[in-house]
């Protein structure tokens, strides 16, 4: 009898999951110009991505995880970022998607500490580049408490980081990677002046990306503080500037463009907004930037759309003496051998 309702329970599931199942059709994925050049003596050039891809726990029938996976796969296949953050994703989706990517690392603990909650990853090719340092903090007033929470935020919002050295030029740049609360606007004002001031004391002044979900639009008090339009107030009488001010690299591209929600919520027409960002400083040149909108209306890889950047990095300064690092890896990884 038992085995008998088993069967039934297993025939139903199946059954709806064909139901849910959507048809998915072969993809035209846009193309990025540039997108595999190399232009070594000018700069360090990269291939960079922002994606959201939604928690795979989460209730979304036909867009469920298990019919969008493959999509991911393919996007990934096909664009092969060369440092992709990573936003909202389960600890499960983070070892599917390292499995997507032969050859990449993987820097970042959960939201809730290790290996707990949701991860804001840094996936990088690693046959290209090592880390030097790196890590995660919480947006709170105990940035270094795993799971903390502060400033109205209901789930512990994280910034993952790493500074990344060309093994073949030395050229290093750090990479930084956030979610902020989808709810309160004081956690997201905060959070973004603890981002910059973090930011500016990195250890070497050497350039660097920022990626991510900052659930703001263009228009709102975060994003013009990053881009250095406006002072942020925090306090009554505390009002504070980016020390760095930055630049989206989709409006370098496109400064007038229409179409450029990266927020759908897997709906055709509606609610949909600009919530997703590649920074760089002013220093950086801008090679090409895409919002990936595909051209089909089922089979959705995420309620976000990724974006992709080709982006020329200016070396800055010397001064952190990368050929210490790189004698370091290249001992480290004889050790490994040896072992």
């Amino acid at each position: 009898m038992v085995s008998k309702i088993k069967k039934g329970l297993i025939f139903a599931k199946k059954s709806i999951a064909q139901m849910y199942k959507p048809v998915c059709r072969p993809v035209a994925w846009p193309l990025v110009s540039n997108s595999q050049q190399r232009i070594p003596k000018s700069g360090l050039n990269l291939n960079v991505m922002s994606f959201n891809i939604r928690r795979g726990t989460a209730r979304d029938g036909k867009n469920h995880w298990i019919f969008r996976r493959n999509r991911v796969r393919e996007l990934l296949n096909y664009y092969r970022p060369d440092v992709m953050g990573l936003q909202e994703a389960m600890g499960f989706q983070v070892s599917e998607i390292r499995t997507m990517l032969p050859g990449y690392e993987k820097i970042g603990s959960g939201s809730l500490g290790g290996s707990k909650g949701l991860f804001n990853a840094i996936f990088y090719d690693a046959v290209r580049f090592f880390p030097s340092e790196g890590g995660t903090f919480w947006f709170s007033d105990t940035p270094d408490i795993p799971g903390s929470r502060g400033w109205g935020n209901i789930l512990p919002r994280t910034c993952t980081w790493v500074c990344l050295i060309e093994k073949d030029s030395g050229q290093a740049f750090y990479f930084y990677n956030v979610h902020l609360d989808h709810i309160s606007r004081r956690s997201r004002k905060n959070s973004i002046v603890l981002l910059t001031r973090f930011i500016h004391k990195r250890s070497s002044p050497d350039p660097f990306v920022l990626t991510g979900d900052f659930n703001a639009r263009e228009k709102s008090a975060p994003i013009k503080y990053l881009k250095g339009d406006i002072p942020l107030r925090i306090r009554v009488k505390e009002s504070v500037v980016n020390p760095e001010p930055l630049m989206d690299t989709f409006r370098v591209r496109y400064p007038n463009g229409r179409n450029v929600a990266t927020f759908h919520g897997f709906r055709k027409h509606f609610f949909r907004f600009k919530f997703d960002y590649i920074f760089v400083p002013s220093s950086v040149r801008v090679q090409d930037a895409i919002i990936i909108q595909p051209q089909w209306e089922k089979c959705y890889p995420s309620d976000h759309f990724p974006l992709f950047a080709n982006i020329n990095l200016s070396v800055i300064s010397d001064s952190a003496n990368p050929g210490v690092f790189i004698e370091e890896y290249k001992k480290d990884m004889a050790d490994k051998k040896v072992r």
